[in-house]
């Protein structure tokens, strides 16, 4: 009897115990905001090309980069020498390690920012400082 007894208190102080915890004893909180976090997006704005310049309007945290060597990191107005990009002329003739200016008779470093600057129809290229010095062309102050 004495096990029946201690059975039905046993069931009796679990069911007890669940009903418990089934009850609420906090406050009522307020609901938590979610928010998604806002992603600054930088605008940069082609505005026009004037000659051989590209002006760019930059708002925002951006990192502007340009053959591989230039770079703008702030707000503002800026120019970019489109001579500094390099195009399909430049990168075809970087196995040559100098280009000659037929209209000023130097000659350039071809991986230089002169050497880009060189319009296509005046360019000649050299394999080395000898063949360039003897076809005409001043070393100019980049050639070592």
């Amino acid at each position: 009897m004495n096990k029946i007894k201690l059975s039905v208190a046993v069931c009796f102080a679990l069911v007890c115990g669940f009903l418990i915890g089934k009850l609420d004893f906090t406050e009522d909180a307020e609901p938590i905001e979610r928010r998604e976090p806002h992603v600054e997006i930088s605008l940069i704005q082609l505005q026009n090309i004037v000659g051989d310049e590209l002006t760019v309007d930059i708002s925002g945290p951006a990192r502007v980069l340009w053959a591989g060597e230039n770079m703008v990191e702030n707000d503002g107005t800026f120019t970019i020498p489109l001579s500094q990009i390099p195009n399909e002329n430049d990168l075809l003739y970087t196995q040559f390690p100098y280009t000659g200016n037929m209209k000023t008779g130097k000659f350039y470093p071809s991986d230089s920012y002169f050497a880009r600057g060189v319009a296509v129809e005046y360019r000649r290229f050299f394999e080395n400082k000898d063949k360039a010095v003897s076809a005409g062309f001043i070393p100019s102050k980049g050639v070592q």
